[in-house]
């Protein structure tokens, strides 16, 4: 994984919440483009009297060795294609795992889930980590397609990832161990293997970015060259360039206040942000 500039410290926000009497401490991976994920993240540690959110993305960019272990180790991130990130994937090949009392993943998003969580265990046996439980949660979709055909609100979304949330972080405080879930399992694996081959293979080589283009709302306010977490953008002065090491966070296109970055030939005037998190909270 190459970061273009910048040191690109670790985001880690560490929570301690509770009474004192829950001595468990949970460190929780999180992959966000949009804030589904982060806030995800966020409403678990909630859980946790010492709960620690490290940006996997910005983990990489210290170019330091990964080195995961602790009591609970948690995952979470979104799903594209019908399967984990390719990101996902060379995060957890890059990483170093030392001992773990206890591993889960939490994956959302507003499409095909697969078996993407079948999939993320088979990364995690490769290193020698058994994946202990886990969990799915609808999210509003991030792409214009996706969500075109979503009948069910953002709001009732967000009211029933919270209430899931809370039911996992009380199996994970427990240390259940759990059947991975799924949703349109193998035949939604093998409609991702066939719907969307093309942009799976352009994400393994960091290309989706191919499809962004700028029009003439671009004022040039570099937001995008900074809220991008691998530092794939550079903010001319004209318009902001990629430079083909894009992870399909599409950050910098829900993000620009302008709408100047536009997806493709899809609407440039569908966005889409969680409303509890900021443009601020991914930059930081």
């Amino acid at each position: 994984m190459i970061c273009l500039s910048g040191s690109g410290l670790a985001n880690n926000t560490k929570l301690h919440i509770g009474d004192g009497k829950d001595k468990m401490k949970l460190k929780l991976y999180y992959f966000t483009g949009t804030g589904n994920s982060l806030v995800v993240a966020r409403n678990i540690g909630k859980e946790f009297a010492h709960a620690e959110l490290i940006s996997m993305p910005k983990l990489m960019c210290v170019g330091k060795e990964i080195v995961i272990a602790g009591d609970i180790i948690g995952f979470v991130f979104p799903i594209y294609f019908a399967r984990p990130p390719a990101f996902i994937r060379e995060f957890i090949q890059q990483a170093h795992f030392g001992d773990i009392s206890y591993t889960f993943a939490v994956v959302n998003g507003g499409g095909l889930f697969g078996r993407a969580l079948h999939q993320f265990s088979g990364l995690l046996k490769q290193k020698g980590i058994s994946l202990n439980a886990g969990f799915l949660i609808g999210m509003p979709g991030n792409h214009p397609k996706i969500a075109s055909i979503q009948r069910k609100s953002p709001e009732a979304h967000y009211a029933a990832a919270t209430v899931k949330t809370k039911a996992i972080a009380q199996l994970v405080k427990a240390k259940q161990p759990g059947k991975l879930e799924s949703k349109w399992g193998f035949l939604g694996h093998i409609i991702a293997l066939t719907a969307f081959r093309k942009p799976y293979q352009l994400s393994l080589i960091k290309k989706l970015d191919s499809a962004y283009w700028v029009n003439d709302n671009c004022v040039q306010c570099g937001n995008c060259e900074r809220i991008c977490p691998m530092q794939n953008i550079t903010d001319s002065q004209t318009k902001p360039r990629w430079h083909h090491n894009c992870i399909n966070c599409a950050a910098c296109y829900h993000y620009c206040a302008s709408k100047a970055i536009c997806l493709d030939k899809e609407d440039p005037s569908f966005r889409y942000k969680h409303p509890e998190v900021t443009a601020e909270d991914l930059i930081e």
